[in-house]
């Protein structure tokens, strides 16, 4: 945290701290039902390469960790495998389950080790049939089709519909059993997979025909998505397994043609494969696992024929993670925008004081301020603040007061650079009685986001998804208090206040992050305190003066917010997810400042500081004048 000498030091601009943001999880359980892509290990072993010894023998070892499991411990959520004998957990995926498979485990006959129609036993009651209801809080991960086609069930437009048909029966099942966040995969381009590549070197032509039934599978699911009540969360495995292919060069995996292969000198690298045990794929001959001395998992795409190396699950987990973590990320947007309005009303603070304190009069003021706060969520939030109005004693005890507001704003987190720029009209009332004292102040803020950058990361390629919108937000404060003392030098005043905060951030559609664009929908945010303390003010001499302002102060709102989501790069449907989550509080607001008469002109300089969330800050220069 930094402290308050140093916006001092930093005259009227406060500097910029970055600090980690915080991930929060908005889910209890994640639940995985499918085939070998997302199988955590429902047979003892997963469908990806082992780690190795060490040696160059990757023979052994543990199997390396799949996407799934990347998302699961992201969010701090067990995958582990569905089978009693091995984990009794959540993940029903099994390897070799085709789309009816895979709804049997949902609400069918149960969960078999192999498929049923094969003789398989039963070792678990299907997930709906165990349990009845979807756990509301539980986060839901879904995936199939490659398995119809690998068998020769989806054979033909009407089955390759069919098949589609069947995976979203399964999604609407879990949707109409409670379940509310699903993400569901389309299938990867099978074309383009080390098994299809190797059967085209032979067969020209065949690998075309593969990526064309994959893509009318991937049609068919989309189409019948739209159509379905669920919220549907689109996870474009295709477009990522595309783009990591695509660079395959900067990700370091083996890439192009090799003149020295012989036979395969014309055979792209990135659909050779590390473990041919099954003769589906080509081998790699030089990674390859039969290499001894360079064997090398981690510069190849595929393991075998159909399924990804430990790096390219560990890609797809990156993207799984970001799909949920990215509302998250934008969901803060408003909360810069409360920022905004916060700032626009303590820009007004200085010359209330004086119109609380000091004799009517008519005045002119200038305020300059800087402000840093560190987010609940993470991440530092920065404002620079000049406002120019003017109060006018319209009566005895009464004065009014206009002020225009320019600022610039920044939040910044290890995931986001958010910047915005605001115009602010504000209007106050003083009014003064015997020992009576009462103010308010009303605000509206026209905000133009200029940038919102959402940083995340696909292994080790670093992106940025960029996109700009407007908004506005509104301040209304007011206090009343009651000056104990008739001490012409010291007054001490209890005051009972509330303050009310509210912003809205316009949609607008994202560029930049490849498989990962969206167009987020509108979001608002609203902040309403009860505020309860004392009003202090210490006249040292005619010309210069001290005061103080402590606050108890209660949050009223808990926000629990879902954002709308179009991922721009596929045509389903928007869904929503968890954007932002705070509990209200109770926290403490306090204020300490001087003022000195320079002539005719009055200078204040103000520190305050609160500690809700993780903590607020700011310092206040304000010079003030008759007119």
């Amino acid at each position: 945290m930094k402290k308050l000498t140093a916006l001092c030091a930093a005259s009227l601009l406060c500097c910029t701290q970055v600090s980690a943001q915080t991930q929060q999880s908005y889910f209890d359980q994640l639940l995985i039902f499918g085939d070998s892509l997302l199988d955590s290990g429902n047979f003892g072993f997963r469908f990806t390469n082992r780690v190795g010894d060490g040696s160059n023998n990757f023979s052994t070892g543990a199997y390396a960790e799949i996407a799934p499991q990347h998302l699961g411990r992201a969010l701090g959520l067990a995958t582990n495998p569905a089978n009693p004998a091995i984990g009794n957990g959540t993940n029903y995926a099994v390897g070799g389950y085709e789309t009816s498979d895979i709804v049997k485990s949902i609400n069918g006959t149960g969960l078999f080790l192999r498929r049923e129609d094969d003789g398989g036993t039963k070792v678990r009651d299907s997930y709906l049939t165990e349990f009845g209801s979807v756990n509301p809080n539980a986060l839901i991960l879904i995936d199939g089709g490659g398995n119809d086609f690998l068998n020769g069930t989806a054979n033909s437009q009407a089955t390759i519909v069919t098949s589609a048909q069947t995976l979203i029966a399964g999604v609407s099942a879990l949707s109409n059993a409670g379940g509310r966040y699903i993400m569901l995969s389309n299938l990867p381009d099978l074309g383009k997979t080390a098994a299809a590549q190797a059967q085209n070197f032979q067969t020209p032509g065949y690998a075309a025909q593969v990526s064309a039934g994959a893509a009318g599978f991937n049609q068919a699911l989309r189409t019948y998505a739209n159509l379905s009540n669920a919220n549907i969360i689109p996870v474009d495995l295709a477009g990522l397994i595309n783009f990591v292919s695509n660079n395959a060069e900067a990700y370091g995996f083996a890439n192009g043609t090799n003149a020295t292969f012989g036979p395969l000198a014309n055979f792209d690298q990135r659909y050779m494969c590390f473990d041919a045990v099954n003769s589906d794929c080509i081998e790699h001959p030089v990674y390859g696992k039969s290499q001894t001395n360079t064997a090398d998992p981690s510069k190849l795409m595929f393991n075998d024929g159909v399924h990804p190396t430990a790096r390219v699950g560990a890609i797809a987990g990156d993207y799984m993670i970001d799909v949920i973590m990215a509302p998250q990320v934008v969901g803060q947007v408003p909360s810069l925008g409360l920022g905004i309005a916060r700032t626009q009303q303590q820009s007004l603070t200085q010359v209330m004081r004086e119109n609380r304190w000091l004799a009517d009069g008519d005045r002119l003021f200038i305020s300059a301020s800087g402000a840093t706060g560190d987010e609940p969520t993470g991440g530092d939030q920065e404002s620079k603040h000049l406002t120019l109005g003017l109060s006018r004693a319209v009566s005895p005890g009464l004065s009014l007061g206009a002020a225009i507001s320019m600022a610039d704003h920044e939040l910044n987190t290890d995931r986001s650079e958010f910047a915005a720029t605001s115009v602010g009209f504000s209007g106050l009332v003083n009014y003064r009685e015997n020992r009576w004292l009462a103010e308010a102040s009303v605000g509206l803020s026209v905000v133009d986001y200029s940038d919102i950058d959402r940083k995340f990361n696909l292994g080790n390629q670093n992106l940025t998804a960029s996109g700009g919108t407007d908004g506005h937000g509104w301040h209304l404060d007011g206090q009343l208090a009651y000056n104990l003392l008739s001490s012409q030098t010291v007054s001490l005043a209890p005051a009972l206040g509330a303050r009310w905060l509210n912003t809205k951030v316009d949609s607008y559609k994202e560029s930049g992050g490849e498989v990962s664009n969206y167009q987020w929908g509108e979001q608002s945010r609203a902040s309403r305190q009860f505020r309860l303390g004392v009003l202090a003010n210490v006249a040292v001499s005619e010309s210069f003066s001290l005061y103080a302002e402590a606050f108890g102060v209660s949050e009223e709102v808990d926000a629990d917010e879902t954002i709308e989501v179009r991922n721009t790069n596929l045509a389903y449907a928007s869904y929503r997810l968890p954007s932002y989550q705070n509990d209200g509080e109770s926290f403490a607001d306090v204020s300490l400042g001087a003022a000195v008469s320079v002539g005719q002109a009055r200078v204040a300089l103000n520190l305050n500081y609160t500690d809700e969330g993780e903590g607020r800050e700011s310092a206040m220069l304000n010079y003030s004048r008759p007119f």
